[in-house]
C-alpha cells in the first residue's frame, strides 16, 4: 500500500458518518458558493475485485456501512452492497455455493461513479433521478485516476439538494410573493426531487414573462399564456414556429442563435429582435435563451421592451434636444454678435454715402436679414414645445420647411411639387410648432418614397371652406388598410427601432388637436399617401382682429438734458458700432464697458445715466445681473435700461425680462429699431440728419 495513500488499509475502520449537512455551514449559500465533494464523503472503505465473498462478509460485519466501493490496481471498478451480500449468502445454501466467488460477481449493476471536478448539480441531478434500489446507493467519489476518495450517502445528497431548492425558493419570494407561497406549500409537502418539479411547472405557467420551450428549428413544444399574451395566440390554436413572427431580415440570426445553443457554444444568450405580431404590429422583443441537457431544447424568455426602448430612445433624444438648445442658443448668440455690426455699419454707410453704395448696402442688408431669418428658424426648431400663440401664413410654414430640407430633398432625388395660393392662409398658432408638424410628414414622406423608382413630393398649402389645409403628398409604398386606424397611435411604427420610435405622427396629431384641427390620411398600398392638416380659418379672423389692436406702450419719464450713455457689450466691434450710433446719429456722450462688473465701476462714479444699454450674454457678470443690482441700488436709472441680445437663452428669461417690462432690442436691429427702444429714454430724441458724404461730426466723450 502507498505510504503516501490516505485511505485505511483493507480491514481498517471507515470514517465515522457525518450528521446530516456535515461539511455544509449552515449559513452557507450554496447557490453562490463552491461546495467540496469532499466535504460529502461518509467514509471510504472498500474491498479488492477479487476478495471472495466471504470476505467481503466479514468485512461487512466490523463495518457499519451498507456499502464499500471494489477496487483493481487501485482504481474503483465498482460497488458492493450490504442487502445484495446478505440476500445471495442468506438463502438456502448459499453460503455453500456462493462463499468463495469473488466480489466482482456481486457488484451492483450501475453504480454512479463520479469524479471531484464534476459539478454539484449535476452529481444531484444524476443521483436524485435514479429510481428503484438505484436510488438508495451511495455515490463513488473518485480523483483524476480514478482512484478512491469516498463513498457520499444519498441522504446527504438529498439534504444538499434540499438547501439549493432552498435558496431557490427564497429568491423567488423576492420576485413574486404569490409564487414564492405556492412554492413553499409545495416544498413543505414534497420529496426534494418533487419540489423541483414543482417549481418549474408553477415558474413556467405563471411567469410575468412568456416561455417557451423550443427545438433548434424554432419549433414551439410548450409555451405559458403569457407567451400566447404577447403574440396573440389563439387559446385552441397550436403554433408552429416561433421563427415565422421574427421579422424576415433577423431570422437567421434567431435561427443561428438557437442552433448555437443546442452545440454548446454560447451558454446563455440574450438578443433582441423585430417581431411582426398582426395583433400589435411592429414590436421588440427581448429573448433570453439557455439550453436544456436533459430534454434537448431551448428555454426562450421572450419579453416585449418595445415602449422601455422607445422611452430611453425619447430620453436621449431630450437630452439630444436640450444640447441642441444650448449649441443652438449658443451658436444664435455669436451670429447675431456678428450680423449686427455688418448691418449697422452697412446702414450708416447708405446714410454717410447716399446713393453712391446704396445698391450694394441694399445687397448686404438683404444677405444680413437672410441669415437672421435662418438664425430665427433654428431657435423656433430647437424648442417647439412652448407655444407662442401668432397668426402664422400657412404658405411661409411650407416655403420654410421645404427650405430647411432643401439638402434631404436633393440626396433624395425627389421631385417637389409646392402648389401655393397668391394670398396669405392665415391661421392663428405657434409657427415653430407647425412648421413641426409640416417637417414630419414631409420626412415621413421621403422616407415612404425609399426604393420607388418615381419619388415626387407633393407640397399644398389651400382654404376649403372655413378650413385651411396643409397637404403632403408622395408616391411611396403607401399604408396598409389595417394600420391606417393605428398610425396616429404611440409608440405604433412600420418602421425599425433605428428609424423612428412611434412618437412622430402622434406628436403631429396632438399638435394640430392643441390649435383646434385635425389630421386626415388617405392612403393605399403602392399608391403613396396624402396627409392633410386642417385648421379652422375662423381663429386667425379671431387672431388678425386682436393683432390690429393697439399694444400696451412702455413709458418712462424723461432724461435730463445732456444726455449720457453707457454700453455695456463684451463684443469690441458691436461696442464701436453702438458708440457710433449713439454719438453721430444722437448726439450723445458714450461711456463702454466690456461687462456688467465694469458697468458697476462706472456707475460708482457717480454718473447720472440717461441711458444704459447692455447686452444679455456677458462673462464675468451678465447683463441681467447688472440690471437686478441697479434695480436694487440705482432704481431710477434702472427704469433707463435697454437690453441688447443675439440671443436671451430660455424662454423663461425672456419672459422674465418681459415681465420687468424693460425694452429688448434683437441683434441685428436697424437703427428704425434702436431708435425705437432707445428714443424715448433719450428724452424722444430722435437720429440726427446727416448730409451725405464723409467725415460726420461726433460728440463722442
Amino acid at each position: 500500500m502507498d505510504p503516501e495513500d490516505p485511505r485505511p488499509a483493507a480491514g481498517a475502520e471507515p470514517a465515522a458518518a457525518p450528521a446530516p449537512g456535515d461539511g455544509i455551514g449552515a449559513g452557507t449559500d450554496l447557490a453562490t458558493a463552491k461546495v467540496s465533494l469532499e466535504s460529502l464523503v461518509h467514509h471510504n472503505g472498500s474491498v479488492a475485485f477479487d476478495m471472495t465473498l466471504e470476505d467481503v462478509q466479514a468485512r461487512f460485519r466490523t463495518h457499519d456501512v451498507e456499502f464499500l466501493a471494489v477496487e483493481r490496481a487501485a482504481k474503483v471498478v465498482g460497488l458492493c452492497s450490504r442487502g445484495q451480500l446478505g440476500f445471495a449468502m442468506g438463502s438456502r445454501f448459499g453460503f455453500a455455493i456462493y462463499s468463495k466467488d469473488t466480489v466482482s460477481t456481486l457488484m451492483v449493476p450501475r453504480p454512479l461513479i463520479v469524479t471531484r471536478a464534476t459539478p454539484l448539480r449535476e452529481v444531484l441531478a444524476r443521483a436524485l433521478v435514479r429510481k428503484a434500489e438505484e436510488f438508495i446507493d451511495d455515490v463513488v467519489l473518485v480523483n483524476e485516476d480514478q482512484c478512491l476518495i469516498g463513498l457520499i450517502k444519498v441522504e446527504v445528497l438529498a439534504h444538499v439538494q434540499s438547501r439549493l431548492v432552498s435558496e431557490q425558493l427564497d429568491e423567488l419570494h423576492r420576485q413574486h410573493e404569490t409564487l414564492r407561497l405556492r412554492n413553499l406549500e409545495l416544498f413543505r409537502a414534497n420529496h426534494a426531487a418533487r419540489q423541483s418539479q414543482g417549481l418549474y411547472l408553477g415558474l413556467f405557467t405563471s411567469h410575468t414573462i412568456g416561455i417557451a420551450l423550443l427545438d433548434t428549428a424554432g419549433g414551439i413544444h410548450e409555451y405559458n399564456a403569457r407567451l400566447a399574451e404577447l403574440l396573440g395566440i389563439p387559446g385552441s390554436a397550436r403554433p408552429a414556429s416561433l421563427a415565422s413572427w421574427v421579422a424576415e431580415s433577423e431570422r437567421p440570426e434567431f435561427l443561428a442563435l438557437l442552433q448555437a445553443q443546442a452545440t454548446g457554444a454560447d451558454e446563455a444568450a440574450n438578443h433582441e429582435f423585430t417581431f411582426e405580431i398582426a395583433a400589435r404590429g411592429t414590436r421588440t422583443i427581448r429573448c433570453s435563451m439557455g439550453w436544456i441537457r436533459e430534454t434537448g431544447q431551448v428555454c426562450a424568455c421572450l419579453d416585449d421592451v418595445t415602449e422601455q426602448r422607445a422611452m430611453e430612445r425619447n430620453i436621449v433624444r431630450q437630452e439630444k434636444q436640450r444640447l441642441l438648445d444650448t449649441l443652438v442658443g449658443g451658436i444664435a448668440h455669436e451670429l447675431n454678435n456678428k450680423l449686427a455690426p455688418i448691418m449697422g455699419f452697412a446702414e450708416l454707410l447708405r446714410q454717410d454715402f447716399g446713393s453712391e453704395s446704396a445698391a450694394h448696402v441694399d445687397l448686404i442688408m438683404k444677405s444680413v436679414e437672410e441669415a437672421a431669418r435662418i438664425i430665427r428658424q433654428l431657435l423656433e426648431l430647437s424648442k417647439p414645445a412652448s407655444q407662442n400663440i401668432l397668426p402664422v401664413d400657412l404658405r411661409a410654414v411650407a416655403e420654410e420647411t421645404l427650405a430647411i430640407l432643401r439638402f434631404q430633398l436633393r440626396e433624395a432625388g425627389c421631385a417637389v411639387r409646392t402648389i401655393l395660393p397668391p394670398g396669405p392662409v392665415t391661421v392663428t398658432g405657434d409657427a415653430g410648432q407647425l412648421k413641426q408638424v409640416a417637417l414630419n410628414l414631409v420626412i415621413n414622406a421621403l422616407h415612404a418614397m425609399e426604393g420607388r423608382a418615381e419619388r415626387v413630393l407633393t407640397v399644398e398649402v389651400c382654404a376649403a371652406g372655413r378650413a385651411a389645409e396643409l397637404l403632403v403628398a408622395d408616391t411611396g409604398t403607401g399604408i396598409a388598410p389595417e394600420n391606417l386606424t393605428r398610425i396616429f397611435d404611440p409608440f405604433f411604427t412600420t418602421k425599425g427601432p433605428e428609424r423612428g420610435t412611434g412618437l412622430g405622427l402622434s406628436v403631429c396629431f396632438s399638435i394640430a388637436r392643441q390649435h383646434g384641427g385635425d389630421i386626415r390620411v388617405d392612403s393605399r398600398p403602392g399608391a403613396g399617401a396624402t396627409f392633410t392638416l386642417a385648421l379652422r380659418l375662423e381663429a386667425a379672423a379671431a387672431a388678425l382682429a386682436d393683432a390690429g389692436r393697439p399694444a400696451t406702450v412702455f413709458s418712462v419719464p424723461p432724461a435730463r438734458s445732456g444726455c449720457r450713455v453707457l454700453v455695456v457689450e463684451d463684443e469690441i466691434v458691436l461696442r464701436r458700432l453702438l458708440q457710433e450710433i449713439l454719438c453721430s446719429r444722437f448726439g450723445c456722450r458714450v461711456d463702454l464697458a466690456s461687462n456688467g462688473a465694469e458697468a458697476l465701476e462706472a456707475l460708482k462714479r457717480g454718473t447720472d445715466y440717461a441711458l444704459v444699454l447692455a447686452d444679455i450674454r456677458m462673462p464675468v457678470m451678465t447683463g441681467t445681473e447688472l440690471y437686478l443690482f441697479m434695480k436694487e441700488n440705482y432704481p431710477e436709472m434702472a427704469r433707463r435700461f435697454v437690453f441688447v441680445t443675439g440671443h436671451a437663452g430660455e424662454k423663461q428669461l425672456e419672459a422674465e425680462i418681459s415681465h420687468w417690462s424693460v425694452p429688448l432690442v434683437r441683434k441685428p436691429f436697424t437703427l428704425a429699431r434702436l431708435a425705437e427702444a432707445c428714443g424715448p429714454l433719450l428724452g424722444g430724441a430722435a437720429p440726427a440728419q446727416h448730409r451725405p458724404g464723409r467725415g460726420a461730426e461726433r460728440t463722442c466723450a
